[in-house]
């Protein structure tokens, strides 16, 4: 206990030595408040430099919200979509009916003149039959 107390007290008059030296040399020449002034304009500059950063990160902060209002949603995608598909589908199957009918007269052309040709060849033969 003794020993605890004893610490204190040499502590306090450490303490109190430090405090004078350092008062010391506060007065003296200035040194301490010439540092006090460069750390204070140190930090100003520092503080100013942070705010012109936080400026211009919220001025692309505000860029980049705005782009994304002019975004259109996922909705608004989905339904562009929807109606690209279906004009898409529209186009083909139209073209598809298209060809079909191409189809079903490709084949009636092809049945008459099949009709025709056997006519043809139906005529040829009796001709050739025929005595002359």
């Amino acid at each position: 206990m003794f020993l605890q107390r004893l610490a204190v007290l040499i502590g306090g008059f450490a303490a109190g030595a430090l405090i004078r030296r350092w008062q010391a040399q506060d007065t003296p020449g200035g040194a301490s408040q010439r540092s006090v002034d460069r750390l204070s304009k140190e930090w100003k500059a520092q503080v100013r430099a942070h705010d012109q950063r936080l400026t211009r990160l919220e001025a692309r902060s505000d860029a980049q919200e705005a782009k994304l209002q002019e975004m259109p949603s996922t909705v608004q995608m989905v339904s562009a979509m929807d109606e690209l598909l279906a004009k898409a589908m529209s186009g083909l199957e139209g073209r598809l009916t298209a060809q079909a009918q191409s189809i079903e007269t490709l084949q009636a052309t092809v049945s008459q003149t099949d009709e025709l040709l056997e006519r043809v060849l139906e005529s040829l033969d009796t001709l050739r039959d025929v005595p002359q």
